[in-house]
């Protein structure tokens, strides 16, 4: 062992000094304290949680970003990169103890392991509103979300908000699947950006199988007029010499069963593409409110669909307008897409009112995360996190105060 060598600080981690610490301690307090107001109770989680609890539902960003390792006792077990899937753990493990709309806030370090130069741990303060759904419950939300920064001493800065909801709503018109409808939202910041074209996920849907024509047009077409059972005489007849044998952990009786889902699953390619195309133009739709819900509706009607969908979200921007926030706040962005997969409808980030447009938090709506993570009953829930280091460095950089001294490695 070499005792002469220094050890130095983990890269992507930092020390705080005592001032440093001041700055950041009476932000995550103010932030409390106005959740407190506002009936949010304080709850806390462990850091440390089952590696499961993370990965099934959150989605592939956060997934790559996990700290994750074996412990003594041979269980995977990760270090929390958000809060909010073990608030929903928490939550079901009590539930039938709770009373619903539960208001719950917390705090504390998050741990996302990032490319060089971002900090891989950093604090939150958020809150989740867990039982109550609809308009009034994402108005809530948002506004106590955008309150709480003025009161920390911000006064410049923006809300940029997407509606997962609005979409799924609409491709519901064109009979996909769920792995369909779940294929285009989770491509829509692509298409946003431009990172991929229309044809290119077209052909890896294909690929995936979520296509009909993905698989011989012969077997498909002789499967599409066949009763369960031909069907399944019919596939044994052709791949019993191919198949002789258990294949891994599918049975015989597995493959030929997952053969046949997979066909008669498939989506229709014509429905798809229109699908996309209508996804494709409102995931480029981004700008003041009420220019983009009037393109957005103007895209749906030429592709011969009801406008419906977008009454609830004008009637968003009209409640957080009544409360306040001035239009030029606001920014409707249709291709916004946070990079965890549990959102099911209102997604939101606060940026901070510069040219680069800092994020100092964000959130949306997750009615599906409480079934997914193990509950009986689908509860719906929304909550958002502020990132408390984001925020005093924005408060550093525009009240004039000194910069924040922090020892990197």
């Amino acid at each position: 062992m070499d005792t002469g060598r220094q050890i130095a600080i983990l890269p992507g981690m930092r020390d705080v000094g005592a001032a440093d610490f001041s700055q950041v301690r009476q932000v995550f307090d103010a932030l409390q304290s106005h959740l407190s107001s506002s009936s949010y109770d304080l709850v806390d989680t462990p850091l440390l949680e089952e590696t499961e609890l993370f990965v099934r539902k959150s989605g592939g960003e956060i997934t790559g970003r996990l700290y994750t390792f074996i412990d003594p006792g041979g269980h995977s077990v990760s270090l929390r990169p958000e809060f909010t899937s073990s608030i929903i753990r928490a939550f079901i493990e009590r539930q039938e103890d709770l009373k619903l709309p539960l208001r719950w806030q917390y705090g504390g370090p998050v741990f996302r392991y990032g490319a060089e130069g971002e900090y891989r741990q950093f604090t939150q303060v958020g809150a989740e509103l867990i039982g109550h759904s609809g308009l009034l419950a994402d108005c809530e939300v948002l506004f106590n979300a955008w309150e709480g920064l003025a009161k920390t001493g911000l006064s410049d800065y923006r809300l940029r908000i997407g509606h997962l909801g609005v979409l799924r709503d609409l491709l519901d018109n064109f009979g996909l699947s769920e792995a369909a409808r779940l294929f285009i939202i989770g491509n829509i910041q692509a298409l946003k950006f431009g990172e991929v074209t229309i044809d290119a996920l077209r052909e890896r849907a294909r690929g995936v199988g979520l296509l009909r024509g993905s698989v011989d047009v012969g077997l498909e077409s002789a499967l599409e007029e066949m009763s369960k059972e031909a069907a399944e005489g019919f596939i044994l007849g052709v791949l019993k010499e191919l198949m002789p044998t258990p294949m891994g952990r599918r049975s015989t009786e597995q493959i030929i069963a997952r053969i046949i889902r997979k066909v008669r699953e498939a989506d229709d390619p014509n429905a798809f593409d229109e699908a996309l195309a209508i996804a494709d133009k409102l995931a480029k739709l981004e700008g003041t409110p009420v220019k983009v819900l009037e393109q957005a509706r103007g895209v749906v009607v030429d592709g011969g669909l009801a406008t419906t969908p977008f009454d609830d979200l004008e009637s968003l921007f009209e409640y957080l307008s009544s409360r306040g926030i001035l239009q030029e706040a606001l920014t409707l962005d249709l291709g916004l897409a946070r990079g965890i997969s549990y959102y099911t409808g209102v997604i939101f980030e606060l940026m901070s009112g510069s040219a680069e447009g800092v994020s100092l938090g964000g959130g949306g709506r997750y009615d599906e995360l409480v079934r997914a993570l193990g509950s009986d009953v689908e509860v719906p829930a929304m909550g958002f996190a502020y990132n408390i280091e984001n925020i005093v460095n924005v408060l550093v950089s525009t009240l004039g105060a000194a910069k924040p001294v922090v020892v990197k490695s």
